[in-house]
């Protein structure tokens, strides 16, 4: 009963957490796929940690450290356990770790290390990546008039917006990395047997499968029936 009621407690933090981290994931970018952060930490695989203002190019998936010399650092994910990142000292922390991952080729045996983000901790773990999606706004009513939305309102011009897709993937006990395709349906078949318990848990809590906080405490609520 305690280790239950310990479980739902470090469930629900881990819920506010998610909450807060939708709220940052849209600050601090340069382009769509380069993040930096003012306050960053990187621990290498040799045990050496750098510290300073770090900035993350998520595309080469690489990261710069600036050191207290003023000099940079750029690093792979071959050369880095993981590395953390906050808006300020006091602010939540990332984790990005490097896991070895088959580039969704299920059937090569090659595992190239690779940052993920680690949205919570457990025996099923939600990792994720983005993927960058340019698509043409024009002649869709996503166009203004006047400064009020205008369905009717088309342009021969090409608007082109360049927009971020969260992609996520479950990290298993063993190491295997398993991308969600169909979030709720793949998760269902990782729960097994418990998944009529999550469900009714995410449905009393009015939790989405398609919301990041929400898939982060149903995760995290599947990990407490373990």
């Amino acid at each position: 009963m305690e280790k239950r009621l310990f479980m739902l407690r470090l469930l629900v933090a881990f819920t506010l957490a998610g909450v807060l981290q939708l709220k940052l994931m849209a600050q601090n970018r340069l382009a769509p796929d380069v993040q930096e952060w003012p306050v960053g930490e990187v621990v290498l695989l040799t045990g050496d940690t750098l510290q300073g203002p770090i900035t993350y190019y998520r595309t080469e998936d690489v990261v710069n450290v600036q050191q207290s010399d003023g000099t940079l650092r750029a690093l792979s994910p071959v050369n880095v356990d993981y590395f953390k990142v906050q808006e300020s000292p006091d602010a939540y922390t990332r984790f990005f770790v490097t896991y070895n991952w088959n580039l969704n080729k299920s059937y090569s045996d090659f595992r190239k290390p690779t940052f993920f983000e680690r949205m919570n901790k457990g025996p099923v773990t939600l990792i994720t990546r983005e993927t960058y999606v340019h698509r043409d706004m024009s002649n869709r009513g996503f166009l203004r008039r006047g400064g009020y939305y205008d369905p009717t309102y088309a342009s021969n011009l090409p608007n082109y917006v360049q927009q971020v897709v969260p992609v996520y993937y479950i990290l298993f006990p063993d190491g295997e990395i398993k991308m969600l395709r169909n979030t709720k349906k793949d998760l269902e078949r990782i729960f097994g047997k418990k998944a009529s318990e999550v469900n009714k848990y995410a449905k009393k809590h009015r939790l989405s499968y398609e919301k990041l906080h929400g898939l982060i405490a149903i995760i995290n609520y599947y990990n407490t029936l373990l």
